[in-house]
């Protein structure tokens, strides 16, 4: 709670400065696979807003699993996590779509996760058919861009094809988050809504 009191009398000017515009793929998926946690209540609060992306940085990189991030990118990432405090959604970028082909744009650096869009959905009840390469568990949630959950789940190595299922009361805008403890391959990925 004194997070958030602390974030909502900082000046709007600290937020403006920093603008999601034109932020990378790689970016989002690293941000809101690792550090988007902070606001879902695992982040210690000790970053502080008015001190800007360069003190930032270690911490940045410790928690992004990328060690050799380059000033633009640790700048993006705290673009993330102004837009993230300040408007309390997920940003990620709109013009790309993901395929079974390219799922691969969506996945973290270490192979340890995906971040994938999965655009605005009606509502019903949907089936998320899962396949991968390799027979290790795997944590999958999906979310809204307010981060409200309509799944959390792991998926067992023991089913080749893992289907999950979730409702939604009306249209939503929807995103699947993946992580692992071991490099993970997604070869698979089919949502497809139930009649």
């Amino acid at each position: 709670m004194l997070l958030f009191t602390l974030l909502y009398t900082l000046p709007l000017s600290l937020f403006s400065s920093e603008k999601t515009e034109n932020i990378s793929t790689k970016s989002a998926v690293i941000f809101n696979t690792l550090c988007s946690k902070c606001h879902e209540g695992e982040c210690s609060g000790r970053l502080s807003f008015d001190t800007g992306s360069k003190t930032a940085g270690s911490h940045i990189r410790r928690y992004s699993e990328e060690h050799t991030l380059s000033k633009d990118k640790i700048k993006e990432f705290f673009a993330l996590l102004n837009h993230m405090k300040k408007a309390c959604s997920i940003y990620m970028p709109d013009h790309i779509k993901w395929s079974e082909e390219n799922l691969s744009s969506f996945m973290l650096p270490s192979a340890k996760g995906y971040f994938v869009s999965l655009g605005l959905l009606e509502k019903g009840t949907y089936r998320i058919t899962l396949r991968a390469k390799e027979d290790i568990h795997f944590q999958t949630e999906v979310l809204s861009e307010h981060f409200d959950h309509f799944l959390n789940q792991e998926v067992c190595p023991e089913k080749k094809n893992n289907i999950l299922q979730f409702t939604i009361s009306q249209p939503t805008t929807l995103f699947l988050r993946i992580k692992s403890r071991s490099p993970l391959h997604i070869v698979l990925l089919k949502v497809e809504k139930e009649e």
